[in-house]
């Protein structure tokens, strides 16, 4: 099958739906797939890299590293109308989007769109609710997904989220997967005991990790505020902070001020290939995160077999079980409690992390890929019908 897969965000930014689609695509390669890439290039030129093909792009607004492109024609873009793919599959819904559904148009080629982010909340923060605000998110999401055959979201939280509105039943939920091979892989203990050393950290079994954006929608600031009350009770706790964002200096700030500067590590940006290693310093996992709606650091810290203590979110379902592999927290002193309990009882902890392990198994990019293969193959076998049936459609993905 001839499959192009757009996105304004891949290789050349960081992110949890490049991470997707990084991943959708080496398992989609590999077995024997067809599939080229639409993004968007890190510079004012466009080029292609094998199959992957980038549009000059220019630096967003929002993000440093995000990229849009007022691009209409290319030789890059002509070259893809001509390959003329079976299926396309888009997974932003700006630049690369609007290029694919002119790809699309070209040759009448059938495509889905996934929807990874709450947008509205996104970019209206704590108005996201008010009723002007759900109108124009609705409004907006009617024009960007009015010709896909199917909208998938990667978990049933999304089902609430305005722009989605309109699309009645065409939405499927089809949770996100990740490489275990690559993120659930686990370090040398020589390698972990550098890692230790060159952060100043002590192996103490008392340390708390994070895999995060630095950013305000993140909540991290909650994390960093509750620490003092868990060191009054574990003193020799350590918070190691993986990743960067433009919270960073705010939440240094927060912590120098706090004066617990020694106890909390900022790592800043990590090599994606190295990022597991960071896992394997943890004792426990936590996040305060109420934006997230399927997240993949929740998923590759249970590959490592770590408890998971997180804000209560619809987003858990499916992936936390409280009690069983962690749990999730709805005040903050919850939290500190939660927090001391993992890390003082060792047979908790461990048994908590084996089943954090166990459920990673259903999070798998193989699991994923064999129910968007399928997806891909109803649509494409019901390009020249009159319409799907999406009741029939939803219940025979699940059994995949």
């Amino acid at each position: 099958m001839k499959i192009l897969i757009a996105s304004d965000s891949y290789k050349y930014q960081t992110s949890g739906a490049s991470n997707v689609v990084i991943a959708m695509a080496d398992e989609l390669r590999r077995r024997g797939q067809d599939v080229k890439i639409l993004a968007m290039s890190n510079r004012r030129e466009s080029f292609k890299d094998g199959d992957d093909y980038y549009i000059k792009s220019l630096p967003g607004l929002v993000y440093p590293d995000a990229r849009f492109s007022p691009v209409i024609k290319d030789p890059l873009l002509k070259e893809l109308k001509e390959w003329r793919p079976d299926i396309i599959h888009m997974h932003t819904e700006m630049s690369a989007a609007r290029m694919a559904r002119s790809i699309a148009a070209y040759d009448h080629t059938p495509y889905i769109m996934t929807s990874h982010t709450d947008y509205g909340r996104f970019v209206f923060g704590h108005y996201c609710n008010l009723r002007p605000v759900r109108m124009l998110c609705k409004e907006v999401g009617r024009i960007a997904y009015r010709n896909a055959t199917v909208v998938t979201v990667p978990s049933s939280k999304a089902l609430s989220f305005p722009q989605l509105n309109t699309l009645s039943d065409r939405v499927v939920v089809i949770p996100n997967g990740i490489s275990l091979e690559k993120y659930g892989k686990r370090s040398l203990d020589s390698e972990r005991q550098a890692l230790f050393k060159q952060w100043g950290l002590k192996d103490n079994g008392h340390t708390i990790v994070m895999v995060t954006r630095i950013s305000r929608e993140k909540n991290i600031d909650e994390i960093v505020s509750c620490f003092p009350a868990i060191l009054d009770e574990l003193p020799d706790a350590q918070l190691l902070i993986v990743g960067d964002g433009p919270e960073r200096e705010k939440l240094e700030n927060i912590v120098a001020e706090s004066g617990i500067s020694r106890q909390v590590t900022f790592t800043g940006r990590i090599p994606p290939e190295k990022v597991y290693m960071y896992y394997d310093m943890g004792d426990v996992f936590v996040s305060a995160s109420t934006f997230e709606v399927h997240s993949l650091t929740y998923l590759e810290a249970m590959s490592h077999g770590l408890p998971l203590i997180c804000r209560d979110d619809p987003c858990l379902k499916g992936v936390l079980s409280d009690g069983v592999n962690g749990y999730a927290y709805r005040t903050r002193s919850e939290f500190v409690d939660d927090v001391i309990r993992v890390l003082t009882h060792d047979q908790l902890r461990e048994r908590m992390g084996t089943a954090s392990l166990d459920k990673s198994q259903e999070f798998s990019v193989e699991c994923c890929v064999d129910r968007m293969l399928e997806l891909y193959k109803k649509v494409v076998d019901s390009k020249n019908s009159l319409q799907i049936d999406y009741d029939v459609l939803k219940t025979e993905l699940q059994q995949v």
